[in-house]
């Protein structure tokens, strides 16, 4: 009996796991009526941490943005200005390494912090709330971004994280694009 429990749990959770990978799109319309509530977005920074990374090295920094940050962000790029004011949550990541630029384990450090960054917006979609993963697009110098959410001495910018409720619900938004090369583009099956 106690097998079958186990069984019907680890099938859930791999559900769960699921849906938020094929909910998870990248969300520019926001619901600006419906908070995030705070549990929701620990819960996400909870599964963040859980990113593998050698030698426990958490090389992730997050940065959740109240009103005066968000406003000094939308302020970095007038000809992006409306757009960002329309995002309610903000969540700025960076790269905490103490490994050389360009070393094998500074792009360990990197691959850990976007895998952090990616299970915090499948969390997030898990739940019903939409994000997208803004870098160059934001038009702001990384170095400007980094100040204006007080970033310590050696930070790399990884991602400003937008997210709240869809206008649309996630499995309302659409399917995924297809994707150019797919599975037999990129897979090589080796003897």
């Amino acid at each position: 009996m106690s097998r079958l429990i186990i069984l019907l749990c680890a099938s859930a959770v791999h559900g769960l796991a699921l849906n938020g990978l094929l909910a998870r799109r990248s969300v520019v319309k926001y619901d600006a009526s419906k908070e995030v509530a705070p549990d929701t977005v620990d819960r996400a920074l909870g599964a963040a941490i859980m990113a593998p990374n050698h030698f426990l090295s958490e090389p992730w920094r997050f940065y959740t943005c109240g009103s005066e940050t968000k406003a000094k962000l939308c302020g970095l790029n007038e000809d992006k200005r409306a757009a960002a004011e329309a995002v309610p949550e903000w969540l700025v990541v960076t790269l905490k390494s103490e490994h050389e630029p360009n070393s094998k384990l500074f792009y360990e450090d990197h691959a850990a912090v976007s895998c952090a960054t990616q299970n915090f917006m499948l969390s997030l979609a898990n739940e019903g709330v939409g994000s997208k993963w803004m870098t160059g697009a934001l038009g702001a110098p990384p170095e400007d971004v980094l100040a204006a959410v007080g970033a310590g001495d050696g930070e790399t910018l990884v991602g400003a994280i937008w997210y709240g409720y869809p206008a649309k619900e996630l499995d309302e938004a659409g399917k995924a694009p297809p994707r150019k090369l797919g599975l037999d583009g990129t897979l090589t099956k080796l003897p």
